[in-house]
């Protein structure tokens, strides 16, 4: 299976969709990679009543450095397996960031 950081998103006109796989209730929050052609973030908040998809949301958009509003769940809210899209980002600045992690 393939790792690479490519593999993890799509790009879909201004917006992206990126394939997440979260491990709640870590010591802190941080992107540690992709796995499995999924990026993967530890989270401190637990698995119970959304509160690890609000810090997901959160985390996200202060580490891409846009609105909480542009990040939306698509699919996997009660899984740790998410696929979310975050709208109206540059996608150069997404690239670099993405880049910066592994």
């Amino acid at each position: 299976m393939s790792n690479h950081i490519n593999n993890c998103f799509k790009i879909v006109g201004n917006d992206i969709i990126i394939k997440i796989r979260i491990i709640p209730g870590s010591s802190k929050n941080k992107i540690i990679g992709v796995y499995n052609d999924t990026l993967k973030i530890t989270l401190t908040a637990p698995p119970v009543e959304g509160k690890a998809n609000k810090k997901c949301i959160l985390y996200l958009s202060k580490y891409f450095d846009i609105a909480n509003s542009n990040i939306e769940i698509l699919s996997g809210k009660s899984s740790r397996n998410k696929l979310i899209k975050i709208y109206n980002i540059d996608q150069d600045d997404f690239l670099n960031k993405l880049k910066k992690i592994n």
